[in-house]
Parts: structure tokens; C-alpha cells; sequence
């Protein structure tokens, strides 16, 4: 599963003691099988409190991928939460392929009739990953029905496997995602799903990565009020003795008369941080944000540099001023982050969490607070590896998913307080 394993290994020497007030609360230890294992894409809500997500691995199918992974649900109840499977992948077999896809990385999306959408990395008519639609029961405990909306590898440069970034909406219901890999140069696409008003679903890749714009797009597509997409590239981009692979690059891309326009509204130089490894995330004002993998000030992961938080903030002349925050590598202060932030524009403040540390933190200008450090109960019941960012529910709190911890070491699903 990528490299989810050796993930483990290195963070478990890392977990020490929690830091900070906030308490955290274990919603959900999963089991791997049946009811999944490891979930990487972040948590959505519905309006009556229940949590959707997905686990990249365990449900009853799939020996050969240790489980082609799981949609579950999360029901609050009177003594917490109960654990429904509501979409097992793979549950037959065709030419050797799953149909329907495998090993969902990324989190899930909804439209306004309750129908839930996401991708998976695996399987699909080629083996290169689809785009799924979860469609509610239509009788109370009932069974969910799956539909796939696209498959990649049907069609050549369409794009191939989808990580861990969810999918986007625009205001005509379009559909807007990305590819790790594939596209006219290999290095991954964005890419368009519109409804062809017969039921299906037509591509469009909007943007072939290569180089200089960037390479491997790992996380999902931004959508603001204009239609403008934001995202990011983790490679790619700037090359220096701090970026042998690149720096990665933050794009934009514009709708016109002809298409699309697109722009890099950020180059990483490695000093200034280096590989945008996130989802983008816009608040009220209309900043973006983002996290930086490595780079910047040295001591965490393999010595690379501890990465950070930046902001873009748009200016009256269309361009945009760059903020950033970089980790330290001092003490519990923790770094790396491999997923998005949560802005609080009300606080001036970001929420996320690191890989190196293990932490959920808030950064409020140059200031950070680790909430709350994981692997602080014996045997990291509390979880392990906070892959995925966080998000916030009605109730104030911070909830997110860990790959690795809980009871049987297949990840949790937890609530933190600010």
C-alpha cells in the first residue's frame, strides 16, 4: 500500500507523550476485516452528525490486496458510534479485474440528493483506477448501490490512479479530480467528468503534467466561486540541489473562451519549503492554503526538512502574496505534513496534522500549538500516523482518521477539542 508500511515503522520510534490541553476521543478502532483497515482520505459529514469515509484496505474481499478497502459509515449513538460497511469493493470478479476499483485512498464528496463520489487507486477495467458513485438505499436498511462513472485507461492520455485527494464539484455539476499518473507526459493529469445526459459520464483532461508545471498531482482539485481550479503538484517545477525531483508547483487553472488557462501561483526554491504535498484549501477571503512536505529548516524526516504551512492571499491585482510558516524540528513541535489544513478565518488560525511528530496542530500567524501528540496511550489505542487533515463538525471539535493505531493497529477514526 504504497508506502503506508514504512510510514509505521519510522513513527512509532517518533510517539512520545501528549502535548498541549486538547483531549482527544476514539470514535472508531477498525478491525481490517470485514469492516476495513487503514483510512487515508478525510471525513465527511452529514447533516444529521454521520461521519463517511473510507479505508484503503480490509473488507471482506481481495486476499490479494489484504482487502480492496471499504465505504463506511459512522452513526452517532447514545454510547458513541456505530461502524456501518456500506460499500465493500470488489465484490465480483471480470477478466481478472475488479470493476468496480480497489484501495480508495482519497475521501469522499456528496451531492444534495445524499449520493456519495470518490475514486480508488486500483483495479478498474485496466488496472489504473476509477471514479465511483454511491447511490442511498431506497428503502430504509436497504443496500447502497454502486456505479462507475469512469474507469481510467479506457481511453489513451485519460489519466491513471487517483490518489489520495477527493473530488470536486463545480456550479453545473461538473466533476474535477486528478491523477497521480498518466496523461500525454506520465507525470498525471486534472481532469473534467460531465454528465452526458444518457446516464454516462464523459472525460476531459484539462491539464498533462511534465516538468515544469509540476509532476504527480497527489491530492484533489479546489474549486472557488468563479470556477477557478486550485492544486497542487509535488514534484516538478523548480530543480536544485534541495529538489532533485523538483519542488513542486501550486497551479491554477482558469475557464475561458478556448478552455482553460493555466498559471503556477507558486514555485517552491527547497529554502522557502519544497513538494506542496496537500489539497488546497480557500477561506472566506478567498486565501489559499496549502502544506509543504520537506524543505525548509532541517532535522525531520531523513533530514530533508521539516516543510510548513503557506498562504497565498490574492491582491486587488489578480496576483497573489505568499505567507508561509515552517516547522522547526524542535522538541515535540513535530513537521512534514502530508495532507491539507483547515482555515479558521475568524482566528487568523490553521488546523492540521504532521507526519513527523504524529501531532494535530493549530498555527495562528508564527505560532505553533501541537493539540495533540498520538501514540501517547500504550499501544497507540489512541492512533497512529495522521495521514489525512482534519475537519470540522457542528459541534467545534477537530475530527480526523489515523492509518495506523487503535485497538487492532488498523487505524481510528478520532475526535480532538481546540
Amino acid at each position: 500500500m504504497k508506502n503506508l508500511y514504512l510510514w509505521f515503522f519510522v513513527t512509532v520510534l517518533l510517539c512520545a507523550f501528549a502535548v498541549g490541553q486538547s483531549t482527544e476521543s476514539v470514535l472508531y478502532s477498525f478491525q481490517g476485516a470485514p469492516d476495513g483497515g487503514y483510512p487515508s482520505g478525510g471525513l465527511l459529514f452529514d447533516e444529521a452528525g454521520n461521519i463517511y469515509g473510507t479505508t484503503v484496505g480490509g473488507g471482506a474481499n481481495c486476499a490479494k490486496y489484504g482487502g480492496c478497502g471499504i465505504v463506511y459509515e459512522l452513526s452517532p449513538t447514545v454510547s458513541g458510534y456505530t461502524e456501518t460497511v456500506i460499500y465493500d469493493f470488489c465484490p465480483t470478479i471480470v477478466n481478472g479485474r475488479c470493476p468496480d476499483g480497489a484501495q480508495p485512498w482519497g475521501g469522499l464528496i456528496a451531492d444534495r440528493f445524499g449520493n456519495l463520489y470518490g475514486t480508488t487507486f486500483l483495479e478498474g477495467s485496466a488496472n489504473l483506477g476509477v471514479v465511483f458513485e454511491l447511490s442511498p438505499p431506497q428503502v430504509q436498511g436497504g443496500a447502497w448501490t454502486e456505479k462507475t462513472l469512469w474507469s481510467f485507461g479506457v481511453r489513451k492520455n485519460d489519466g491513471e490512479r487517483p490518489f489520495q485527494g477527493k473530488l470536486n464539484w463545480d456550479a453545473m455539476g461538473n466533476l474535477y479530480g486528478t491523477t497521480e499518473f498518466g496523461g500525454s507526459h506520465g507525470d498525471g493529469t486534472v481532469f473534467e467528468l460531465n454528465p452526458d445526459g444518457n446516464g454516462g459520464w464523459n472525460e476531459k483532461v484539462l491539464l498533462s503534467f511534465g516538468g515544469a508545471d509540476g509532476v504527480n498531482p497527489q491530492y484533489g482539485i479546489a474549486v472557488d466561486g468563479s470556477g477557478n481550479l486550485y492544486g497542487t503538484a509535488s514534484f516538478g517545477g523548480i530543480v536544485n540541489s534541495a529538489c532533485s525531483a523538483g519542488c513542486g508547483t501550486v497551479f491554477e487553472l482558469s475557464p475561458s473562451a478556448d478552455g482553460w488557462d493555466g498559471r503556477m501561483l507558486y514555485k517552491p526554491t527547497g529554502v522557502n519549503g519544497a513538494n506542496p504535498n496537500s489539497s488546497i484549501s480557500i477561506d472566506s477571503k478567498g486565501n489559499l492554503y496549502g502544506t509543504l512536505q520537506f524543505a525548509g529548516d532541517a532535522g525531520c524526516y531523513v533530514n530533508d526538512g521539516c516543510g510548513g504551512v503557506f498562504r497565498l492571499s490574492p491582491t486587488s491585482g489578480g496576483g497573489f502574496v505568499r505567507t508561509s510558516f515552517l516547522f522547526d524540528g524542535q522538541g515535540n513541535n513535530g513537521g512534514n505534513p502530508w495532507a491539507g489544513v483547515l482555515p479558521d478565518s475568524g482566528q487568523d488560525a490553521v488546523f492540521g496534522t504532521t507526519y513527523w511528530g504524529n501531532n494535530v496542530f493549530e498555527v495562528k500567524g508564527h505560532t505553533e500549538t501541537v493539540l495533540y501528540q498520538f501514540c501517547s496511550q500504550p499501544k497507540c489505542t489512541d492512533g497512529n500516523q495522521p495521514l489525512a487533515g482534519t475537519v470540522v463538525s457542528h459541534d467545534g471539535l477537530l475530527y480526523g482518521v489515523t492509518g495506523y493505531g487503535g485497538d487492532f493497529n488498523s487505524g481510528v477514526v478520532y475526535s480532538v477539542t481546540k
